[in-house]
C-alpha cells in the first residue's frame, strides 16, 4: 500500500504541463505527507490509526482551505477540485484496505460530512484567532474528547502558527505547484521546538 501511495505522489509531482487538477492533486499529496509527520503522533499524541490520520489530514487541509476563503472568487473552483481529489483518494484507500463497494460509499459520505463540520469549526476559530474555540475544536476532532486541549497547549500554538504562516503568503503562490504544505508544516513544527 505504501508503494502505491508514493507512486501516485511521484506521478503527480514530477509530471510536466500541469492542469489545475494536477496542481490540486500535488497540493493534496503534500498536505497528506504533512499530516503524517511523526511529531503529530508522538509529541502531540494524536492516535496513530486510520481515524487519527484522517483527523490530522482534516486539520491540515482545513488550514489550507481557510486560506483559500480569503479570495473566494479566485479559489472557489480550486477548493472544490481539492475536496474532490481528497475524497477520491480516501475512497481508493478504503477500497485498498478491503472495504466493500456498499460500505465505501456510506463511509466516504460520513467522512466528507465530518470534514465539512471540522472545516467550519477550524475556520471560525482561525478567522477570529480564537484560541479557546480552536482548543475545543482540536479536543473534539483530534482527540475525540472534550477538554483534552487548552488554549495554551503546543498543538494549539502549532495550528495558529501554521495559519499565520500560510496567511502571509500570496494566493497565487499558495495555489501553485511551487507551494509545499509539507515544508511549511515542517518549519512550523521546528519553530515550536525552538
Amino acid at each position: 500500500m505504501e508503494k502505491a501511495f508514493f507512486k501516485r505522489i511521484s506521478s503527480v509531482i514530477f509530471s510536466s504541463d500541469k492542469t489545475e487538477l494536477d496542481i490540486c492533486q500535488q497540493i493534496y499529496y503534500k498536505c497528506l505527507l504533512a499530516s503524517r509527520k511523526p511529531e503529530f503522533y508522538t509529541k502531540f499524541k494524536v492516535a496513530d490509526t486510520f481515524d487519527g490520520r484522517f483527523d490530522m489530514l482534516c486539520l491540515i487541509i482545513s488550514v489550507y482551505m481557510h486560506k483559500l476563503t480569503k479570495e473566494p472568487e479566485k479559489t472557489k473552483e480550486f477548493s472544490q477540485i481539492l475536496f474532490d481529489v481528497m475524497f477520491k483518494d480516501i475512497d481508493l484507500t478504503l477500497r485498498e484496505m478491503g472495504a466493500g463497494d456498499l460500505g465505501v460509499g456510506k463511509r466516504v459520505k460520513i467522512m466528507s460530512e465530518n470534514f465539512m463540520g471540522r472545516l467550519i469549526k477550524y475556520s471560525q476559530s482561525l478567522e477570529n484567532n480564537n484560541t479557546s474555540l480552536l482548543a475545543k475544536a482540536l479536543s473534539r476532532n483530534l482527540y475525540r474528547q472534550d477538554g483534552m486541549v487548552n488554549s495554551d497547549d503546543e498543538v494549539t500554538a502549532f495550528v495558529l502558527k501554521l495559519s499565520l504562516e500560510i496567511a502571509s503568503l500570496k494566493m497565487d503562490y499558495v495555489m501553485s505547484e511551487e507551494f509545499d504544505m509539507n515544508d511549511l508544516v515542517a518549519s512550523c513544527l521546528k519553530l515550536d521546538n525552538e
